[in-house]
């Protein structure tokens, strides 16, 4: 939270759908001057405000002049992403966190990537924010030999949004959803643990129950660092479920997301177990990545960035996606046949 004395942070939210309006509610309860631009220009009054979070409302008229020296959040359609983060970054923005994914594919972020100001764009990743993962990454870190991981995120995609078709969301997509670029954060969050992945095989499915031309399920295979990374990623599963277990000579580690636990098996057998409660409410997640990108910069070393939830840099979420584009590449099949980089066309 800001000091009394310090100056009241002004933040822009593009964008009011249901993660806009999240992010919104939680940079005010942070202590920030929030206002809201949503996408569809609703003729506003003056000084209008958002009724579910109280942010004051901008239009096509008030928001561009509004981006200069804000903190601005791009909380649009992928397709968007790139496009508004860049105009932010060019109408002064001191800084920009995009939604997850940064865009539908590592090319389409290539003025991005290049541009002057890149140093200044965040890439929303809360499950970095979870306290239940930075105890593990100090776990991991203790694996000196390596092993093996098994990631997961599997649910049920009708579920997700259950007053709307999901066929009829962007989800369905495939030019903008898919479970790749839907549960990318399950690839960020690997990378942190695993290091830099190097992609050995991929299996997508297009087909399935679901009536949607995106891919509904996704088993990627691939090295990283010590560890060997296999991830599960799919809308086709209930209950929900979502983690990571990983096996090395030293003991086995397990989160699962949905508890909020992180359990320690040591090579011994004896089993330790935390519950992270606060990682239950995902404002509180929200929050701490919220205080942690306004506080640090996408610049400041990694282990500190890490250790205050801040969210992923742009080269982290380019790279997350390049991994999918790679998978996609590679492996798309009506079928769930195995495919590897060296039996693509």
């Amino acid at each position: 939270m800001p000091s009394p004395s310090a100056p009241t942070l002004r933040v822009v939210v593009r964008g009011s759908g249901s993660i806009g309006q999240r992010h919104a509610r939680v940079f005010r309860q942070v202590g920030a001057d929030v206002s809201l631009w949503p996408v569809r220009d609703r003729g506003l009054n003056a000084d209008a405000t958002d009724d579910a979070t109280g942010a004051r409302l901008l239009d096509n008229t008030t928001g561009p002049a509004a981006l200069r020296d804000a903190f601005v959040v791009v909380a649009t359609d992928t397709s968007r992403h790139v496009a508004d983060a860049l105009e932010a970054l060019d109408a002064g923005a001191e800084m920009v966190l995009v939604e997850k994914p940064v865009a539908p594919t590592a090319a389409a972020a290539r003025d991005l990537e290049t541009h002057p100001r890149r140093s200044a764009v965040w890439v929303a990743a809360p499950l970095r924010a979870h306290e239940g993962f930075r105890h593990l990454r100090r776990l991991v870190g203790r694996l000196d030999r390596g092993g093996a991981a098994h990631v997961w995120s599997q649910s049920w995609l009708p579920d997700w949004r259950p007053d709307r078709d999901y066929r009829e969301s962007y989800s369905a997509r495939a030019d903008e959803g898919g479970v790749l670029r839907d549960l990318v954060h399950e690839i960020d969050y690997a990378t942190v643990l695993f290091g830099s992945p190097a992609l050995l095989g991929a299996s997508l499915a297009t087909g399935g129950p679901l009536e949607i031309e995106s891919e509904q399920a996704a088993t990627l295979l691939w090295a990283g660092g010590l560890f060997d990374v296999t991830a599960r990623l799919d809308y086709t599963t209930r209950p929900t479920t979502r983690g990571v277990v990983i096996t090395s000579p030293d003991g086995t580690l397990e989160w699962d997301v949905a508890r909020a636990t992180v359990r320690h098996t040591t090579a011994a057998g004896d089993i330790t177990e935390q519950v992270f409660e606060h990682d239950l409410d995902r404002d509180i997640v929200m929050g701490t990545q919220a205080r942690a990108a306004l506080e640090l910069r996408p610049t400041s070393p990694l282990d500190e960035r890490v250790a205050r939830g801040a969210p992923a840099t742009l080269s982290d979420g380019i790279d997350a996606v390049r991994l999918c584009d790679e998978a996609r590449g590679v492996g798309t099949r009506d079928t769930a046949t195995i495919s590897t980089p060296e039996d693509a066309p």
